[in-house]
């Protein structure tokens, strides 16, 4: 397919740069992927790229919101339909996020890059759903159900950066003895995690 023809689909073309330079960035980070590099892989010109998203910088946000998309949708519905708090909603926002993550080994790589290259830029999405989530603590809270002497966002902060590390130093961690599978872990954090915020007698 030409890049002539390419311009004829939008969607397809643009879908075609976000594969690749996921892909891409992926395999090598944000700041190890040329343009040209991309363009190769995609089967499209530069001024494509250019065309769809601005620049490589644009790319790569777009790139991070695709792949945290599905997860933002799932606990954002959850959010939504929960009503009135409830703890258990917590526990399965906990166990979402550990699920999404160990599915998505693509998805920790990607995180991984933007930690060890010092991405401080959070995401739209990423903001919005941290936010929602605080909120929906601090409603918690405000009932009775979750201890009140903890900030919000560091409810939701603790069980994010606990389980994107497990994730992430899985390769290192994993031979430490007597280190038991995802399954374990998660059992075992839960009940760490969800002790620690239940309100105190």
């Amino acid at each position: 397919m030409t890049p002539r023809a390419q311009t004829r689909d939008p969607e397809l073309t643009r879908t075609r740069i976000l594969d690749a330079a996921e892909t891409l960035f992926v395999a090598q980070g944000f700041s190890a992927v040329k343009l040209s590099e991309l363009a190769r892989s995609a089967e499209v010109t530069k001024s494509l790229i250019h065309h769809h998203f601005g620049s490589k910088e644009q790319l790569w946000e777009a790139v991070k919101n695709r792949a945290f998309e599905r997860y933002f949708t799932a606990q954002m519905a959850m959010l939504e339909e929960a009503g009135e708090p409830d703890a258990a909603l917590l526990r399965r926002s906990v166990e979402a996020y550990f699920h999404f993550l160990r599915d998505n080994p693509g998805v920790v790589r990607l995180f991984a890059w933007t930690h060890l290259e010092g991405d401080s830029h959070c995401g739209e999405l990423d903001n919005q759903l941290v936010g929602a989530g605080a909120e929906w603590v601090r409603q918690a809270q405000s009932r009775g159900l979750l201890r009140k002497d903890i900030n919000p966002t560091h409810v939701i902060a603790m069980f994010v950066m606990t389980c994107t590390q497990w994730f992430e130093a899985k390769c290192h961690h994993q031979h430490w003895p007597g280190m038991g599978s995802d399954a374990a872990f998660l059992e075992d954090f839960l009940k760490i995690f969800m002790e620690g915020v239940t309100p105190r007698e």
